[in-house]
Parts: C-alpha cells; sequence; structure tokens
C-alpha cells in the first residue's frame, strides 16, 4: 500500500530531506482523495450513534472547547441510559460555526486502514487518524504544535495552514509540555509561510513544529495522521521488569543521609543501571519491539470464511500408533483404536494444523460424504480437532 499512496521518488526526497528534519506541502499526492473521506462519508460514520462519546468526538468554537454536555442527549441503549452526541445539537452548533474533531478513527473504513498501513510501513511509528471538520473563518486552536509527526491530509473544502519559525525541541506527552495558549504564541515565534490545502494535499510537520491552520471555506475536513516513535523513555518500560528483579534495586537507601553518602549510593545505582542496559540480551528485544511497534491493523474476511466453510485446528498432541495390523490415535497416555474407513482421512487431517471442512470433503471425494462427515465429528467429539 506504501507505493500506492506514494511515489518511490518521494519517499526518497521526503526521508531526505523532511522527515524528523522540515515540514512538507506535497499537493495532489494522494489521488481521489474522496475514496478515503468525504462529506459523505463523514456522515455515515457520524450516525454511527453508538460509537461516540466525550472521548473521541469533541466540538471546538472559536478556539473554546464545548461543553460535551452542550451538544449531547440521554439516549436509552441496551436498558442503560448512555450521553451520546445529539444530531440536532451538533449541527445547530456547526450552524453557529464550531468545529468537530473527531480522534482515534483511523479503523472506521477499510481506505483508512490502509492509508494507516502505509504511514506505520514508512516510517516504523505507530500512527492514530484524527479528523477534523471546519467551517469558514472559524479557528479552533490558535498556535500550537504536536508531540508527534503528523501527516495532515486534505479531503473537503480548503484551508490555510499557517507555519511559524519555531519548532519545539522533542516535546512528549508530559505536563511539562503543556502551555497556555499565550505562552504558545509566544514560543511559536513569527509566521515564515502561509500553505493552502486543498483535496489530496499531503501536509508533513515534524513533531514540535508549530502551527494552527483557518478554513477559507465551509465543510473543510482534513485527517492529521500523528505518527509517534521508539523512544529511549520506552526503553525504561521495557526494561522495568529487570530493574525490579536486580536486588541491589530493591534495596533501602542507608540511613546515612551525608552528601558523601548519596554520591556513593548514585554511583552504585549508575554501575547497576549500565549493567542492566548493556546486556547483550537487550539487543534482541530492542529489535523485536521496533519491529514490532507499529499497531497491529488486523482486518476481518468473512467472506474467504463463508467460501471454505467450517475451519479446525488439529491438536498438536494427538498421533497416529500402529500396534500390530491396528492403529490408534493416542495423545501418550490413553489410546483409541481408529476404524479401518477412517484411517485414511484422520491420516490426513493430522499432517495440518488447521484445515477447512470443505477442502477434507473436497480431498475424499470418492468416499462416501456420511463417512467423511461421520469421521470429522468424531474427531471433534474427542476433541482431536476443535
Amino acid at each position: 500500500m506504501t507505493t500506492e499512496l506514494f511515489s518511490k521518488m518521494f519517499i526518497k526526497d521526503f526521508f531526505t530531506n523532511n522527515f524528523r528534519k522540515k515540514y512538507l506541502h506535497e499537493k495532489q499526492i494522494v489521488k481521489d482523495p474522496s475514496n478515503i473521506m468525504s462529506i459523505d462519508i463523514l456522515n455515515k460514520i457520524l450516525s454511527i450513534r453508538s460509537f461516540w462519546n466525550k472521548t473521541n468526538f469533541k466540538m471546538v468554537l472559536d478556539r473554546q472547547s464545548i461543553n460535551y454536555s452542550d451538544y449531547s442527549s440521554i439516549f436509552l441503549e441496551h436498558s442503560n441510559q448512555v450521553m451520546r452526541p445529539d444530531v440536532k445539537k451538533v449541527e445547530n452548533w456547526i450552524s453557529k460555526g464550531s468545529s468537530v474533531v473527531l480522534t482515534e478513527i483511523e479503523n472506521l473504513t477499510n481506505n483508512l486502514q490502509n492509508v494507516v498501513n502505509s504511514l506505520q510501513v514508512l516510517t516504523n511509528g505507530k500512527c492514530q487518524g484524527n479528523l477534523y471538520f471546519s467551517m469558514k473563518s472559524r479557528q479552533a486552536f490558535g498556535p500550537h504544535c504536536d508531540d508527534h509527526d503528523v501527516f495532515a491530509i486534505h479531503f473537503e473544502g480548503e484551508k490555510v495552514w499557517n507555519i511559524y519559525e519555531n519548532v519545539e525541541n522533542n516535546p512528549i506527552n508530559h505536563p511539562i509540555f503543556k502551555y497556555n495558549a499565550q505562552e504558545r504564541e509566544r514560543r511559536a515565534g513569527k509566521l515564515i509561510e502561509q500553505i493552502v490545502m486543498k483535496p489530496g494535499d499531503l501536509l508533513y510537520l515534524p513533531r514540535g513544529q508549530y502551527h494552527d491552520a483557518l478554513a477559507s471555506k465551509n465543510g473543510a475536513i482534513h485527517i492529521a495522521f500523528g505518527l509517534t516513535y521508539f523512544k529511549p523513555m520506552d526503553l525504561l518500560s521495557l526494561l522495568w521488569e529487570k530493574f525490579v528483579l536486580n536486588e541491589h534495586m530493591r534495596k533501602d537507601f542507608d540511613k546515612d543521609i551525608s552528601n558523601e553518602n548519596i554520591k556513593i549510593q548514585l554511583k552504585k545505582i549508575s554501575h547497576e543501571l549500565s549493567d542492566i542496559i548493556n546486556e547483550e540480551e537487550n539487543i534482541s528485544l530492542i529489535l523485536n519491539n521496533l519491529k514490532n511497534w507499529p499497531y497491529t491493523i488486523s482486518k476481518y474476511a468473512l467472506k474467504e470464511i463463508m467460501s471454505k466453510g467450517t475451519q479446525y485446528k488439529i491438536q498438536k498432541s494427538i498421533q497416529l500408533l500402529k500396534i500390530a495390523n491396528e492403529t490408534f490415535l493416542t495423545n501418550g497416555k490413553d489410546k483409541v483404536l481408529v476404524p479401518n474407513n477412517y484411517l485414511e482421512i484422520t491420516n490426513f487431517i493430522l499432517k495440518h494444523e488447521t484445515i477447512y471442512e470443505d477442502d477434507i470433503l473436497n480431498k475424499f471425494k470418492n468416499k462416501s460424504k456420511e463417512v467423511v462427515v461421520e469421521c470429522i465429528n468424531n474427531l471433534q467429539k474427542m476433541k482431536v480437532i476443535i
């Protein structure tokens, strides 16, 4: 999917000139953006009422968050009363100029999942998609920076993005980096470029780049795909169990609280940490975590299941045991005689880890279907296949 969304030339230039270095505006990089997101698609996903809550559905007007209770109502769902966004209330706020912010929408459609997979393959990051629906000349957020890389793709209308001169130094999701609006404006610095985003355009913003945006047409839609990467800080949590198992790390500090004693304690801790971190096995541990860092996005394949029928898993502990002229099923302790008319079928099944019922039936078309099905049923009853 990466090659479908980004050309090889773009990828080469991007990693040479921009990745984690400098913002980039690429026009018309996404073909047929309306297949990924549009007003019609947005209407459909907004109509999945049970999905939305105060965590993933937010509204903002002129840089001020609107209270969830002001655009939601109580609905009866499966005998429970739940506060959900109310269509009429939401539309009323939008008509006043409010923006809608939908978080973690990356799994709502196959095409969104494809974009996320492309970005994860491209960067080896974890990706989350947040959608922003904005009305003309009404701003949701002032100058700010994100604690992750942003790949913003535009889908509807137009939006002007302001890029400021300053880049925060490796911000993370921590209170120390949560500045108020006035401080964010000060830290952003001077405006250095204005970028007009249209459907199909991509804007890449490295972590910490100060920016804001303002829709120039009603109904502007963009999705900010945020990418986070493995950091040295993540290593500490990864090795936490090793710190716990280290005898010295569990010891109490000595009661002597003199400066000299504290220095000795810290030096010893430093040595212990160094020994733990530099263990050879940590290399493969970190490599494995880097490899598996991106989110796994799994897709259902119900049509394939429907076409192939029931699938069975074969117990690995079960084997065939031949004694004289008879064959038995055994788990190493008990054994059960296999009738001659089941022997060929059973032997075939046990050669697999998983197998579809249709594959068994097709393999033994020369046998009575009743015999094959009866063999399968008996193997199920004995939990040879599950």
